[in-house]
């Protein structure tokens, strides 16, 4: 007969949990603009991105943007604020293409009242869409990059 040690069943589960919240820490909010990592990029790939000269704030309705259009300069740097105005969560997320090679994208979901900052710098000239990835087809935009 197997003796149940009742130590190891408490103390067991609360060692995985503190491991698990450890390699978990810190969100996407609390990174600065800066240094906040496109989506689908590596830590090295922010390196490449420049100081932004300005910022843009993206008001994220319920199934809309506002603006829809954004204009942007080959090379510039920019900050966009998405903030969300909205009853709904949201996230707002810049498609690749082949020659940029990465998203760039908000945190994974903003709650309503929250906003969230990433940088964005295109390297080529071109039309770049943007989504928010819960409420498609219609909650879109794009980037048009000179």
């Amino acid at each position: 007969m197997r003796v149940f040690n009742k130590r190891r069943v408490v103390v067991l589960p609360a060692i995985m949990l503190a491991a698990i919240s450890a390699a978990c820490g810190g969100d996407a909010e609390s990174a600065s603009p800066a240094t906040a990592a496109p989506s689908g990029t590596t830590p090295s790939a922010v390196a490449t991105l420049g100081t932004p000269e300005r910022e843009i704030e993206v008001l994220m309705k319920d199934n809309v943007f506002e603006p829809t259009e954004i204009r942007l300069k080959v090379g510039e740097a920019v900050t966009i604020n998405a903030k969300n105005v909205g009853a709904a969560m949201h996230n707002m997320r810049v498609l690749s293409n082949e020659t940029e090679g990465k998203d760039f994208a908000s945190a994974p979901m903003v709650n309503p009242g929250d906003d969230s900052q990433f940088v964005v710098q295109f390297s080529t000239a071109g039309t770049f869409k943007f989504q928010c990835d819960f409420h498609l087809p219609g909650m879109v935009g794009e980037i048009i990059v000179e």
